[in-house]
């Protein structure tokens, strides 16, 4: 039986990366979402993360600015109280 070229490693469920997933990867992840490009690959949020670990990927600075002030605005206020003397 001749072996099948595919696309799934000798480990059972894994799917190897092909060079368009990986140039995309590279492309898109320093500015996007983590979970809307793993949807995108078709691949799991942990996969994504750890193939552009793997590749040296980082986000950008303004990527994480946006995502912190984001983050920031969304949050809920404390309430500030005065000390009584």
């Amino acid at each position: 039986m001749a072996k099948a070229k595919g696309r799934v490693s000798r480990r059972k469920g894994l799917k190897k990366w092909s060079v368009s997933e990986i140039s995309t990867l590279k492309r898109e992840y320093p500015g996007t979402d983590t979970s809307k490009l793993a949807k995108k690959l078709g691949r799991s949020l942990e996969a994504v993360r750890f193939k552009a670990k793997k590749h040296g990927l980082r986000k950008t600075r303004v990527y994480m600015e946006a995502l912190y002030a984001k983050a920031k605005e969304s949050a809920p206020k404390k309430k500030v109280s005065k000390k009584r003397r």
